[in-house]
């Protein structure tokens, strides 16, 4: 999750709205693109999360999958990063996680509470696990760690061998439930790096992977399996795995959420079925943000070149309401999360500018009806 610093067409007051926010529970009626199915049309309200005192701009980092437990950090008014500071919201209270340097995230948790991320400390990123009230440096050198799930298995990737913190190239690894300690994941014959973004509860991980010979910056979407076999997700039609610049970011059952860049391609959010071994585009997703999914293949994000949060069943998308009028705005708000019977979601909002002319975002979660 990148700050970004773009300008609004509008400037629109940022504590004016949050304190309207805070107060108020927004609800409004979900709007199908089509009619065809009125019986998944919802009411969404809409919640910010707490902002701490000194602080403005939140955003949505991860969100366990039964819905109890949001990750999101904050920074200040002023936007005077490093460093973020993130937070676990459950039970309507907010805790504060404390982890060191700069660019802290806390990427996925679980709904114990057991938290994922990384964070930069002295000029090297490093992944950390927070459990129990303590955060602790996962081994294996420099890296990220993105991912957990129920059991504890944590997913990331490191850069180099194992221990050895100078060579930038990475490894898809895993941290098995119950240490601290890393495994390499294999790679596909002439892979020369790779990453693991998500593990399910059954324990398989989606990632994505680089071929050798290709400085493109592509990468292939990828699966591994509980018993240590591996394979390429399939592409849409019309789509070629080798034209593909694709990463899985969430594993949820037999789904699978992403986003893809390739020729041809316009909404760039993507769900594999692995049941079925079928992939299709759907119309969310923005350039490289979160696309989440649900047990069932609801998507949520972004509605493809809008500034509207959306989630999507089946062909069907139903917009989700947001803190300003889309006219008035140019920045998006995003859906990054849905919890398993679809009752929560939980993203980011554009709530204006701030004094210095920089943009503001709210994490905010979505009860659904």
């Amino acid at each position: 999750m990148v700050l970004r610093r773009f300008k609004a067409r509008k400037a629109i007051t940022a504590t004016a709205v949050v304190a309207a926010l805070t107060t108020t529970a927004l609800t409004a009626p979900l709007t199908s693109a089509a009619q065809d199915t009125p019986e998944a049309a919802r009411t969404c309200a809409l919640k910010t999360l707490p902002i701490p005192t000194g602080l403005l701009h939140t955003k949505v980092t991860g969100m366990s999958r039964d819905g109890s437990v949001v990750a999101y950090y904050a920074v200040p008014f002023d936007h005077n990063e490093p460093p973020r500071y993130p937070y676990l919201y459950a039970n309507g209270k907010a805790t504060k996680v404390p982890m060191p340097g700069e660019g802290q995230v806390l990427a996925d948790v679980t709904s114990k509470g057991v938290a994922v991320g990384y964070a930069k400390v002295n000029d090297a990123w490093l992944p950390y696990v927070w459990r129990d009230g303590k955060l602790t440096r996962l081994l294996g050198g420099r890296g990220f760690a993105y991912g957990i799930n129920e059991k504890g298995d944590i997913v990331g990737e490191l850069w180099g061998p194992a221990g050895d913190p100078g060579n930038n190239e990475t490894g898809a690894t895993v941290w098995r439930a119950g240490t601290t300690n890393p495994v390499r994941l294999p790679l596909p014959k002439n892979a020369v790096r790779g990453s693991a973004t998500a593990v399910a509860n059954d324990g398989r991980i989606v990632g994505h992977v680089t071929m050798g010979g290709d400085l493109s910056g592509d990468t292939l979407p990828y699966i591994w399996n509980v018993n240590g076999t591996g394979r390429f997700l399939p592409m849409p039609a019309g789509v070629q795995l080798a034209d593909a610049n694709a990463h899985p970011m969430e594993i949820n059952g037999d789904w699978v959420g992403g986003y893809l860049h390739a020729p041809g391609i316009t909404a760039p959010g993507i769900r594999w079925n692995l049941a079925k071994g079928t992939a299709e585009m759907t119309k969310l997703g923005r350039d490289y943000e979160k696309v989440g999914i649900g047990p069932d293949g609801t998507t949520v994000g972004v509605l493809y070149n809008t500034p509207t949060a959306a989630y999507q069943t089946g062909d069907t998308v139903f917009k989700l309401p947001g803190a300003l009028d889309p006219a008035a705005s140019s920045n998006w708000d995003n859906a990054e999360a849905i919890s398993a019977d679809g009752s929560i979601i939980a993203g980011s909002v554009h709530v204006g500018l701030g004094a210095n002319g920089y943009n503001n975002w709210n994490a905010v979660i979505w009860t659904c009806s």
